[in-house]
């Protein structure tokens, strides 16, 4: 599995301005349907936030994970967000948020949800990645660091 899969370059979008948790999903939610086919962004903010509530996707370290069911959706589709100015994801140690990697799932998809959370935990791994994207001034950069594989000299790559 990789990045490639299921991120593209129209869903990488660096600096959105969103004061808070709820603003940057609705964003995420425009920026996303209108790339998407049939996606209603109103019900994917609905979602995003929905799943939310149930408790925070933020999982440490200023990076966030926020995800969600859709239904007609064939197979998972990432989206990658930084923001402008961090923003309180409520995560468990207490970084504001400054990446967000947004996945759309099927609905009755679960293994390979599941391959992708542990695939894009392991990146987040690497501190060189996450500083990677959170230095990425365009879209076009963030979407190239987001595909290198971590254990890359991302400084080369930045060079």
């Amino acid at each position: 599995m990789n990045i490639e899969s299921i991120l593209a370059p129209n869903r990488t979008h660096c600096n959105i301005v969103a004061a808070s948790r709820k603003k940057a999903l609705e964003e995420i939610a425009t920026h996303l349907a209108a790339t998407l086919e049939d996606v209603d962004a109103g019900e994917l903010f609905t979602r995003l936030v929905n799943r939310e509530k149930i408790g925070t996707t933020a999982i440490g370290e200023a990076i966030a994970i926020p995800h969600c069911r859709l239904d007609g959706c064939d197979s998972i589709i990432g989206g990658l967000f930084t923001v402008q100015e961090p923003i309180d994801f409520h995560a468990f140690d207490k970084m504001p948020v400054k990446v967000l990697f947004v996945l759309l799932v099927p609905t009755d998809e679960v293994k390979e949800h599941l391959e992708v959370l542990a695939m894009l935990a392991q990146r987040f791994e690497s501190q060189d990645y996450r500083n990677s994207l959170i230095t990425a001034k365009q879209n076009d950069d963030l979407y190239r660091m987001a595909t290198i594989e971590p254990t890359t000299d991302i400084q080369q790559q930045q060079g």
